[in-house]
């Protein structure tokens, strides 16, 4: 157990890294590899084939579809959290309003109010619903930590709190951005990336960012490719799921040193989980269309 004396000496010693803004500073000219782009061409196609398998299906059919992989997402997406399903499930019959549909009808253009009510949303009926009334984090407690040899580690310190308000403004500079706009897979990951490793919030990081990735992709999806569905067509979290040591890896090591490299690696393996989704689903689409068209 790391105890308060602790942290607070490994915090003065100057020993373990604490995440800065300096992060922001890369996002801008990244120099994707051409493996990294040729991957996302890749992913692109195979996930544009089951967007047109998805708008075969008839208005009410594509409605309903939309509405129950985002209902499914939701309890997946805290469940990644180790958050109770069950409850999560329950909940979500008592209390319908999600950070999902508060971000879409909220626009496409995000602001400082929508970017903090959404997240509150996502504690709304966890384990975490403490922390739901504020803004963000208002403290330099918060830690990230590997296990050594069965030891708990501190790996590094958090964004001091001093600095999350400009980080706010800094995501929502680049989220509401034309930059990246034609790679719409990288820039929904680095969005994730961002909202991820610096850990603006007591609890509901990842949680929040595998939200935004999600939107900002639809969102991608509709703009180049002129389609117009509602809500997102994929989600990726149960993907995760058997990666979770990797994911919180790589999400540490953008936060200690968002590199060329590191980039890199998270961008391949986000598109990797986002090619198992597409799979999962696709395979979900075609038995729910035998379904629902059998004659």
């Amino acid at each position: 157990m790391l105890t308060r004396e602790y942290v607070e000496k490994m915090r003065k010693s100057g020993d373990i890294p604490t995440v800065n803004l300096k992060i922001f500073d890369s996002i801008y000219s990244l120099p994707f590899s051409q493996f990294v782009v040729d991957h996302e061409n890749d992913t692109e196609e195979l996930y544009t084939h089951y967007i047109n398998d998805v708008l075969e299906l008839k208005d009410d059919d594509l409605i309903s579809y939309l509405n129950a992989i985002k209902s499914v997402e939701i309890v997946d997406n805290q469940s990644l959290e180790k958050e109770d399903s069950f409850l999560m499930s329950l909940y979500m019959q008592t209390e319908r309003t999600n950070a999902i549909d508060f971000l879409i009808n909220n626009g496409v253009t995000l602001n400082r109010d929508a970017f903090i009510n959404a997240h509150k949303l996502i504690l709304k009926g966890t384990s975490s619903q403490k922390f739901s009334d504020k803004d963000h984090r208002i403290d330099n407690e918060a830690f990230v930590v590997r296990v050594e040899n069965g030891n708990p580690m501190i790996r590094y310190f958090a964004l001091p709190y001093t600095d999350i308000e400009e980080a706010i403004k800094k995501i929502m500079e680049f989220y509401n951005s034309d930059t990246y706009d034609d790679r719409i897979f990288l820039k929904s990951q680095i969005i994730h990336g961002l909202v991820a490793s610096l850990q603006l919030f007591d609890d509901g990081n990842t949680r929040y960012a595998r939200i935004l990735q999600n939107l900002k992709l639809s969102e991608l999806t509709n703009k180049k490719y002129n389609y117009n569905l509602p809500l997102p067509a994929l989600y990726g979290t149960r993907s995760y799921f058997p990666y979770r040591s990797k994911y919180r890896e790589l999400i540490g090591n953008l936060a200690i040193n968002p590199n060329y490299e590191n980039w890199d690696a998270w961008f391949n393996f986000n598109l990797n989980r986002t090619e198992d989704a597409v799979f999962f689903i696709d395979n979900k689409l075609t038995a729910y269309k035998k379904m629902i068209y059998r004659k």
